[in-house]
C-alpha cells in the first residue's frame, strides 16, 4: 500500500467505532493513569448510569430481567408462577424442531429461510428470558449449597478439635497418673531408706 492511498479504515468514516467487531480502545484512555513521576494525570469519569450504547446495541445499568420483546411461547400458571424445568424442556424440544425445519427450508426452499431463522430466534429468546428469570433462584441455590458445605467443613473441624482435645486430656491424665505413681514410689523408697538407716 502506497502512502498516497488512504488506509482501509478511513474509507468508510460514517461507520462508528462502536459497531466494529473488534474496535481499538478509545484514544482518551491515554488521559488516565499516572505519568512517569507517578502523579495521576486525570481522575476517571464516574460510572455510567441508565442507558448506554455498546457495540451498536443499547444496554441499561438498571437491575432486573430485561423485558421479553418477542412473542411469549411459555405459559405461566394462574398464580403467576413459572415451571422453569418443564418450560425449558418444552422449549428445547421446540428449538430442535425449528432448527430441523430451518435445515429443511435451506435444502428444499432456500428462498424462504428467513421465516425459519426468525422462528429459531424466537424460541432462543424465550429460553434466554426464562434463564434470566431463573438467575435469582440459581444464586439462592448456590449460596445455600456454599453455606451447607461451609457448615459441614466447620463441623468437621470442630469434631477434629474435640478429638484432639480428648486425646490431649487422655495423655495429660496418663502423665498425671504416672507422676503420682512416681511420687508414691519415691516416698515409699524414702521411707524404706529411712527405716533401713534408722
Amino acid at each position: 500500500m502506497s502512502k498516497d492511498q488512504p488506509e482501509k479504515a478511513d474509507e468508510n468514516p460514517a461507520q462508528p467505532l462502536l459497531q466494529q467487531a473488534f474496535p481499538p480502545p478509545p484514544p482518551f484512555y491515554k488521559l488516565y493513569g499516572s505519568d512517569a513521576d507517578g502523579n495521576q494525570l486525570m481522575p476517571p469519569p464516574p460510572p455510567i448510569e441508565g442507558e448506554y450504547q455498546l457495540f451498536g446495541e443499547l444496554h441499561t445499568t438498571e437491575d432486573g430481567i430485561p423485558p421479553l420483546t418477542v412473542r411469549q411461547l411459555f405459559t405461566v400458571n394462574p398464580l403467576g408462577l413459572l415451571d422453569f424445568k418443564g418450560e425449558l424442556r418444552r422449549l428445547n424440544r421446540e428449538l430442535l424442531y425449528t432448527f430441523l425445519d430451518l435445515l429443511d427450508c435451506l435444502v428444499q426452499r432456500p428462498s424462504t429461510y428467513a421465516r425459519a431463522v426468525e422462528n429459531v430466534g424466537l424460541v432462543a429468546r424465550n429460553m434466554s428470558y426464562i434463564l434470566n428469570a431463573l438467575r435469582s433462584e440459581q444464586a439462592r441455590a448456590t449460596l445455600e449449597h456454599t453455606l451447607k458445605v461451609e457448615i459441614a467443613d466447620r463441623k468437621e473441624a470442630i469434631r477434629e478439635l474435640r478429638e484432639g482435645a480428648d486425646a490431649a486430656k487422655a495423655v495429660l491424665r496418663k502423665m498425671a497418673d504416672g507422676l503420682q505413681n512416681a511420687c508414691k514410689q519415691a516416698e515409699t523408697a524414702g521411707r524404706q531408706q529411712a527405716m533401713d538407716e534408722g
